[in-house]
């Protein structure tokens, strides 16, 4: 019987708080499994920092060199027989490299299991070479389970490999499922935005739409939450969009603000706009999160969002302003708010509830 997990991926420190949606879900992933009664020992994959192609390019082959490592002295001396090695990856460039650790794994005698996170997969898949096709077959097909974060991921994989295929989504803690809706204010339609703030979020979009619902209603205000270590400017130039925005007084900003206060804010909002096109979005926690509170996502067609939603009324299609304000003006002027709402907080509820996903899971690694 297993009852043991080294598990490999982008964890950062775990005294640390989570620096990405990725951290934060890959520690989610851990705490459900030891919630599981499964005994888990981290090994943090170290993370690229460096800019300039060759710089990188070294800094990741020097690197996969140490973590390779680190799995080896981790595995060694493992109790093969009660234990299982899982992967958090997210299909890119270092598929050669994950290949090579599975072969590894699999060659010192341990069950392998890969946890394909994030929509970025498609994306390399997709336009990829028949070489890196074949890397990700022939991974697939060593592995004793392939867990994936988003169907579309998985649907590809089902066309090339026979292997044991399972949909972990990410989910949301029941304590933040909202019990009843909360009545939203009727005088007025309340938009936010929370997250990173980074080109890749497309924060930019939800302001120009704001300023775009604004010249037709004088009811809209906009809360946009969030901040970015890593993308200081962008941050700056979106603080000026707000200044220089002639609505400024119908919006409010906040940096890194702490969940619970974010969950109260969360109350009194319809609409979650979220025009991301972030290369590694998968199963994003804010748009669960928000829809888990009640709120009306408005969401690009990337990724995995149009499966996570599940209703194409709040899909749109690009990134341009105007559509996602039409988008807006056509729910608020056409359809029930509350019901929406409550069909949102609905699909969480059912699908992507700690409860719901943890349990199913559980029965598949009985498998193992």
């Amino acid at each position: 019987m297993m009852k043991k997990f080294f598990v490999f991926g982008n964890i950062g420190k775990m005294s640390e708080v989570p620096k990405s949606g990725g951290q934060s879900s890959a520690r989610r992933v851990i705490k459900g499994l030891e919630d599981m009664g499964y005994e888990m020992e981290p090994i943090v994959r170290r993370r690229c920092v460096m800019e300039g192609k060759l710089i990188h390019f070294l800094e990741t082959q020097s690197f996969a060199i140490i973590d390779l490592g680190k799995i080896i002295k981790h595995l060694l001396f493992g109790n093969r027989k009660c234990s299982a090695f899982l992967m958090l990856t997210y299909g890119g460039k270092l598929a050669p490299y994950e290949l090579i650790i599975t072969w590894v794994v699999r060659m010192l005698g341990y069950k392998s299991v890969t946890y394909m996170k994030g929509g970025q997969f498609m994306d390399f898949y997709n336009r990829g070479s028949k070489f890196y096709r074949w890397i990700v077959k022939k991974n697939m097909d060593m592995q004793t389970q392939v867990w994936f974060e988003g169907t579309p991921s998985l649907d590809i994989v089902k066309r090339i490999s026979n292997a044991h295929l399972v949909y972990y989504p990410n989910y949301v803690v029941e304590e933040n499922i909202a019990n009843v809706v909360s009545e939203r204010p009727k005088d007025r339609i309340n938009l936010c935005y929370f997250g990173r703030v980074t080109p890749e979020k497309n924060v930019d979009v939800v302001i120009k739409a704001f300023d775009m619902l604004c010249k037709k209603y004088d009811d809209v205000f906009l809360t946009i939450i969030g901040g970015s270590g890593f993308s200081k400017e962008y941050v700056k130039d979106i603080d000026a969009m707000i200044d220089n925005s002639p609505y400024k007084s119908h919006i409010v900003r906040k940096g890194l603000t702490p969940f619970a206060e974010i969950k109260e804010i969360m109350q009194s909002q319809h609409f979650f706009v979220f025009p991301s096109k972030e290369r590694c979005e998968g199963h994003s926690n804010s748009l669960n999160e928000a829809m888990a509170q009640g709120l009306v996502p408005i969401v690009s067609d990337y990724h995995f969002n149009r499966a996570i939603v599940g209703d194409d009324r709040m899909i749109v299609d690009g990134y341009d302003p105007q559509a996602y304000a039409d988008k807006i003006i056509q729910i608020r002027e056409n359809y029930d708010l509350k019901k929406l709402s409550i069909e949102m907080r609905d699909r969480v509820k059912t699908a992507f509830s700690y409860n719901v996903v943890n349990k199913r899971i559980y029965e598949e690694l009985k498998k193992i």
